[in-house]
């Protein structure tokens, strides 16, 4: 049986100046990102949140709300999203990585076992905190590095205990495209 005691988080926010679109409600083989993102966060979460536009990013199997304090980026809508979930674990996404996996969210869950704040992806020694679990106790030193200034979250996570994932995408079965991000309509 799987522990679905989380929320799921799906980060939308942003301009999507560069996509000239809002990039959540962009198709890929017919499915907007934000239903691709909540299709794979669903199966193994109790609670969805959509962090973004309470007016487009609608979707029958999520809350969505606004971000407390707009204009932080994603550390504004993690901050809200454990502001809000009902569940001490989060699983957040960011809506714009649509070659994330079933495969991952499983790995990542699997590592957290309550020993660090979060259970963050790493490739080619870079972070990818857009799709990684994060516990209550990340909501503190996440409002610590907004007030200092830090919005970056791949800084911010040096205020945290965290276990990285080593996965290497193009190998071991990974999809070479598991971290890509759509920007751009060229990205798609």
């Amino acid at each position: 049986m799987s522990d679905r005691a989380w929320t799921g988080v799906v980060l939308t926010g942003g301009r999507s100046s560069r996509m000239g679109t809002d990039k959540a409600l962009v198709e890929i083989e017919g499915v907007t990102m934000l239903a691709r993102a909540i299709g794979l966060l669903r199966p193994h979460v109790r609670e969805l949140l959509i962090i973004g536009d309470v007016q487009r990013h609608l979707h029958p199997h999520a809350t969505t709300l606004p971000d407390d304090q707009p204009g932080l980026g994603p550390i504004g809508g993690l901050i809200t999203a454990l502001d809000h979930g009902r569940y001490g674990r989060i699983i957040a996404l960011a809506c714009d990585m649509p070659g994330v996996n079933d495969r991952l969210v499983l790995r990542i869950k699997e590592r957290f076992d309550g020993t660090t704040d979060a259970v963050v992806p790493v490739h080619e020694g870079r972070a990818e905190p857009l799709a990684a679990a994060y516990h209550l106790r990340c909501r503190d030193p996440f409002a610590q590095a907004v007030q200092a200034g830090m919005l970056k979250l791949t800084a911010a996570l040096d205020r945290l205990r965290w276990s990285p994932v080593e996965v290497r995408p193009g190998h071991d079965g990974w999809p070479a495209d598991l971290f890509r991000n759509v920007n751009r309509p060229t990205d798609l």
